[in-house]
């Protein structure tokens, strides 16, 4: 961008912030083997490894999102009973609310800075009763800019299905009399994700932008999808400008329920369990393959096409004691879709 009102589309680079996620149908993810059992406070360290974050310098309006991981590494359960946000201006969305040892989930946390300016903190509460009584508290910060303006606050897809991108717009405004402000460069990771940045014309004293954004839900994977694109101005001060990317990538086939728990299993012992595969018509299941772990299906698939089977799973725990997970991928004969994930957790005791 030179300063001109020719379109610019961002370039795709790493940078630090909000790194683009997967976040599922906001159920548990994989680990390794659980750690030996731990102290009070080495615990509580291993299992919420980050409990504070900092967007640095953002522009009024924006609605800004972050996932907080809880990572499992622990050989007992965690169980959440409910959270509390310190200003009504934040949201929180949990995962999973039950965490077997070797599991993970997240908690999201989004911030409204459409009633602030300058430096503006918040946070939420934890709550949790397994594997003891506790509180986890979440801290987060915001330095917002009164001379930059977004509208609307985040770039929020909705729903989106494979085959059918979908566009969204935001505009940005700023209104900080600099005469030679500008927006020199676009940064973002995803290639799932296009951007254009168009000037706009403007009053005196204000600089006008559009952000228009495409999203090809092709190759993502299913469930809530969280990204960001970063704008940078040649403010020295406060050069860079997050932009929330949101949407929920809509599968056509899904699994109830997507994740066993199984409790305790003996080492070697084989349980298995009946999961329903669903579709919005009808379709065949063709097959299903074990990603990790002893997992497969019991039987051979069937040649009916029919939008509702059952499919028999069979898990068998390893030898060693510990954490457990097992993952079977799923696959039907519907164009364009990925396998479903069927994910098992157990703990195997001698």
């Amino acid at each position: 961008m030179d300063g001109s009102r020719e379109p610019a589309v961002a370039s795709r680079r790493r940078f630090i912030g909000i790194a683009p996620a997967v976040v599922g149908s906001w159920v548990v993810g994989s680990l390794g083997r659980s750690a030996p059992a731990q102290s009070s406070t080495d615990w509580v360290e291993a299992v919420f490894p980050e409990r504070r974050h900092d967007f640095g310098t953002v522009a009024k309006g924006s609605i800004l999102r972050h996932s907080f991981r809880i990572a499992n590494r622990s050989d007992r359960e965690v169980h959440v009973t409910g959270y509390s946000a310190k200003c009504g201006c934040t949201g929180v969305t949990v995962g999973a609310t039950t965490i077997p040892p070797g599991a993970q989930t997240t908690i999201e946390a989004v911030l409204d800075t459409s009633k602030f300016s300058g430096y503006k903190a918040s946070g939420l509460t934890l709550s949790i009763d397994r594997p003891e009584l506790r509180s986890i508290d979440y801290e987060l910060s915001c330095f917002i800019q009164d001379e930059l303006l977004i509208q609307p606050g985040v770039l929020d897809f909705g729903d989106v299905r494979r085959g059918s991108p979908a566009d969204r717009s935001v505009l940005l405004r700023y209104l900080g009399g600099r005469a030679d402000w500008q927006v020199v460069e676009m940064r973002h990771e995803n290639s799932g994700l296009t951007a254009r940045l168009r000037e706009q014309p403007g009053s005196a004293g204000e600089r006008r932008y559009q952000l228009d954004a495409r999203l090809d839900a092709k190759a993502l994977e299913n469930g809530n999808f969280r990204d960001q694109i970063t704008l940078v101005s040649n403010d020295p001060g406060r050069p860079t400008i997050p932009v929330s990317v949101a949407a929920k990538v809509v599968s056509d086939v899904t699994l109830s329920p997507s994740v066993l728990n199984l409790g305790r299993l003996k080492p070697g012992e084989t349980v298995e369990r009946t999961v329903l595969v669903k579709g919005p018509g009808p379709f065949r299941v063709v097959g299903a393959t074990a990603a990790e772990g002893r997992i497969s299906s019991v039987g051979g698939p069937s040649d009916a096409s029919r939008p509702l089977h059952q499919v028999k799973v069979a898990i068998e725990a390893p030898d060693a004691a510990g954490a457990y997970h097992a993952i079977l991928e799923i696959r039907t004969d519907r164009p364009d879709e990925p396998p479903a994930r069927l994910t098992a957790f157990a703990t195997v005791v001698p």
